[in-house]
């Protein structure tokens, strides 16, 4: 046993020797100026070992796993966590009930600097706040006041229409013989004729023609389709040069009238529909 510990001994002796040998051949020999591509500098720590090397390895802490430990709320920059929900919570409804402890208290002691207090409040409340200075306040910084606010919505702005009504013009120039109470579908226009004997039925308004038909009393009608939801028919006319589907312009001939051999010239049929419904085309077309 004795020698079996003489010989530990010797053993570490000389282990010491051999480190404190290697301590004194690392201090009198210079490190070389490392170059690109060769051996790490000696303070170089290899990622995920923790060590240096030549010096005994550690595990390295994941700074993944680090940030979700130490994660415990809101972080601010800087370092620090955030109060939660309910700690915010509590705070602001301390602070409440102390104010409104306090407001109280001042209201419950009649005292001269009280007094001067209590006007305060009550002027507070029952001030009317100034939201014009605000709406000012909002438009010079933030171009234009917040639209969520209504009151800030007081200026009204001038009324817009997308598609203002314009006037039609009349089917042809004449008078009115039979009106619309007659037969509550449409008029019957005479029409003030020229040397030639003939008139030109115009449009009264850009459209789409629907149909073109014979009449039983042998005339043509001619049904456009206006807009607006105005439909307008066209009837007793002699003639025309229009099919389904063509496109006519305001003003443009729909069609003519002549005057027959030994009879005068006819009159022309006019009704206009709005929305499937018949209605006076005098209260739509000035006639005059």
């Amino acid at each position: 046993m004795e020698r079996k510990s003489d010989i530990r001994g010797r053993r570490k002796e000389r282990i010491r020797s051999l480190l404190l040998q290697e301590v004194v051949d690392n201090s009198e020999v210079s490190p070389l100026p490392a170059t690109p591509g060769t051996e790490k500098p000696e303070a170089f720590i290899e990622w995920g070992t923790g060590h240096r090397q030549g010096q005994p390895s550690s595990p390295e802490p994941d700074p993944e796993v680090m940030w979700k430990k130490q994660r415990g709320g809101w972080e601010e920059y800087g370092g620090g966590n955030r109060p939660s929900l309910l700690a915010g919570f509590i705070q602001r409804t301390v602070a409440s009930i102390l104010v409104f402890a306090a407001v109280w208290g001042v209201f419950a002691i009649q005292q001269p600097w009280s007094l001067k207090v209590q006007a305060f409040v009550r002027e507070a409340l029952n001030k009317d706040m100034d939201f014009e200075a605000a709406r000012v306040w909002y438009e010079e910084h933030f171009n234009g006041a917040p639209a969520f606010i209504p009151i800030f919505g007081d200026k009204e702005e001038p009324a817009e229409k997308v598609a203002a009504p314009h006037e039609l013009g009349a089917p042809v120039a004449g008078s009115i013989v039979q009106s619309f109470a007659a037969t509550l579908k449409g008029v019957e226009i005479m029409p003030v004729t020229d040397s030639s004997g003939s008139v030109t039925v115009k449009s009264v308004d850009v459209g789409r023609v629907l149909s073109v038909s014979r009449e039983l009393q042998g005339g043509i009608r001619i049904t456009v389709r206006h807009t607006g939801s105005m439909t307008a028919e066209y009837g007793h006319l002699s003639g025309t040069k229009l099919k389904a589907d063509d496109w006519v312009q305001s003003g443009e001939a729909v069609g003519w009238m002549l005057a027959e051999e030994d009879s005068p010239l006819p009159t022309l049929f006019f009704a206009v529909m709005h929305d499937k419904a018949y209605i006076d085309p005098a209260d739509v077309i000035s006639f005059d």
